[in-house]
């Protein structure tokens, strides 16, 4: 459980029947920091191998689904994240790479819904247009001060990683962001 989830409950509900803005906790199965050389053929086949998606070596984008995601964080680094469960990441073996469980120190948030995007840009500094954000394009910027990780993961659907330690913070902001646009806030399914 997050500190956060108490919040959950203070504002489900908030908002219209069709809200636009959804406010999420998500609870991820894994997260672990990937360290590597893209360079290395090797490293690059068994990181495949071992989580079943190819690492974007292109910057700042992510690639999987929404129960698996890999997020570029760096020219030799990742962030995998795993929603399914039994699948231990940090045991894995990768050739040439280092792995390092993270999950304890991040909590996730999704944003979704058709004014998600406008509910985010009131503290994000990156343009956030599909046409320069889009799907499957990922960055480490600050949003209401807080350093997070921004994943888009479908079109109107953005993942959030937050120190789990700024989490209430986070949640709060975000919540009174996207008050205008109707909100409905919880925990996902």
């Amino acid at each position: 459980m997050f500190a956060f989830d108490s919040f959950a409950g203070r504002h489900a509900g908030r908002g219209p029947a069709a809200p636009g803005v959804i406010v999420e906790t998500r609870h991820a199965a894994a997260m672990c920091d990937l360290r590597g050389s893209p360079r290395n053929p090797d490293f690059l086949s068994a990181a495949a191998a071992a989580f079943g998606i190819a690492l974007p070596v292109e910057p700042d984008t992510a690639a999987g689904t929404n129960d698996a995601r890999v997020l570029w964080l760096g020219p030799d680094e990742w962030l995998i994240v795993s929603a399914l469960p039994g699948k231990p990441l940090h045991s894995a073996r990768i050739t040439g790479g280092t792995l390092t469980d993270v999950g304890h120190g991040r909590a996730i948030l999704r944003l979704s819904g058709p004014d998600a995007r406008h509910a985010l840009a009131k503290g994000c500094p990156l343009d956030l247009d599909p046409r320069r954000f889009a799907v499957d394009r990922c960055a480490q910027t600050a949003i209401a001060r807080i350093n997070v990780a921004l994943d888009h993961v479908a079109p109107g659907v953005y993942d959030l990683y937050c120190p789990r330690s700024y989490a209430g913070s986070f949640w709060h902001w975000l919540t009174e962001a996207a008050a205008e646009y109707g909100c409905r806030a919880g925990r996902a399914a």
